[in-house]
């Protein structure tokens, strides 16, 4: 099967959710035995060296990449609210993009387009005027719930309006998108629903976002150190640790004095480094997420907005970690309080769930090996894309 594979993002370094799960997507085509032919859009926001480039990708596939400008710029941002496009999407559309695309449909004959976000989806229309390939799109979350909950969270007057007028646009795009694919790849059945809901008749599977997960049962930590690790760069990562600090973090550090709380991400602003002191240890962006991981012992996900699966979250179970998380970062994995899982929205409940981890081990190591072992039966790489494959196969 000849696959191209649209990115919207060169997934480098494998430091945050959204890098992690597009690799294993290309890496799984590749290992399934796909010829895969990748597009990536190597942005300003997530840019990355042709070195670094042909590190992550060379080795599944031929690589191609096109240089787009996505930062924020105020004037194009201003003068965006007497059209009706979306801003959010606009940033991705580069016509140099749409020349190489244009380039690589006509010199190839592809069985799938894979878009790997809904950024890429703005070249939908080209993908079909050149091309009979059947076109997937792997929707990292339901963008446009992202920017609703963004809006109901965010304080600022003005800010909370331009991001209600860019949700409804998104919203628009998002339907559209949708309806004019051959498939959407939901991460999980609560997004699928929002999608369908969304895009009544839109053609959906369930394609949950895969790892290889070792298979031995893990060590389990006794010690105690708190930790969190994601992108600061995505909204929802820095909203929901201001939020734990604002609202829930003193009464933790209260009434566990002696525990640390370690903070991992890139472009960790100044702001959370200010949060400094003998207890808070930000640490900004580290070179191995895994080595973090496996170095710390209770994962806390504090989201409060946002859609999809937290990609952090199941590396967390299958390194053995017992995972703290507000409702909303579990949202789509499946997961049982108490069970495989703690969840705990309030500062009293997120005391009650350390203190759960902390004063019994039997307790922690129960959540942390089931997670692992839901995690290994659900969330495997190789069967999930084995199975889309199969998918494919039955479209063409």
């Amino acid at each position: 099967m000849n696959l191209l594979v649209l990115l919207n993002r060169i997934p480098f370094p494998l430091n945050d959710g959204g890098a992690i799960g597009t690799l294993h997507f290309v890496k799984g085509y590749a290992e399934a035995g796909c010829n895969v032919t990748i597009l990536a859009m190597n942005t300003t926001k997530h840019f990355v060296s042709e070195a670094n480039t042909q590190l992550a990708l060379g080795k599944y596939g031929k690589v191609h990449t096109v240089e787009i400008n996505n930062n924020i710029k105020p004037v194009p941002a201003l003068a965006n609210l007497f059209s009706t496009e979306s801003y959010i999407i606009k940033r991705f559309i580069s016509h140099n993009f749409q020349q190489k695309l244009l380039e690589l449909l006509t010199a190839n004959k592809f069985d799938v387009v894979h878009l790997d976000g809904l950024q890429t989806a703005a070249y939908i229309d080209v993908i079909r005027k050149h091309s009979s390939a059947k076109i997937a799109m792997r929707a990292h979350n339901v963008e446009y719930k992202i920017w609703e909950r963004v809006y109901e969270n965010e304080k600022n007057f003005l800010k909370k309006w331009y991001v209600k007028i860019q949700s409804k646009r998104l919203c628009t795009f998002e339907k559209n998108a949708i309806a004019n694919l051959d498939v959407t790849l939901a991460i999980s059945k609560e997004d699928e629903d929002a999608l369908l809901q969304l895009s009544p008749g839109a053609n959906t599977i369930i394609v949950p976002a895969g790892m290889d997960i070792d298979e031995r049962e893990p060590v389990v930590s006794k010690n105690n150190n708190l930790f969190f690790i994601g992108s600061f760069d995505w909204m929802p990562n820095l909203q929901g640790i201001e939020w734990f600090f604002e609202n829930i973090w003193q009464s933790v550090s209260n009434t566990f004095p002696e525990i640390k709380f370690f903070i991992a991400g890139k472009k960790m602003p100044e702001s959370i480094y200010k949060l400094k002191n003998d207890t808070v240890i930000p640490v900004g962006e580290v070179a191995n997420a895994k080595d973090f991981v496996t170095s710390n012992d209770i994962m806390i996900v504090p989201i409060i907005s946002g859609s999809g699966i937290r990609i952090k979250i199941l590396e967390g179970m299958a390194l053995g970690k017992p995972v703290i998380a507000t409702t909303i970062a579990a949202e789509g994995l499946g997961l049982t309080h108490n069970e495989n899982i703690l969840i705990a929205n309030t500062a009293a409940e997120f005391i009650e769930c350390i203190g759960k981890c902390t004063n019994d081990f039997s307790i922690r190591q129960k959540i942390a090996i089931n997670a692992h072992r839901f995690a290994l039966e659900n969330f495997q790489n190789k069967r999930i894309i084995e199975k889309l494959i199969r998918y494919y196969q039955s479209l063409l």
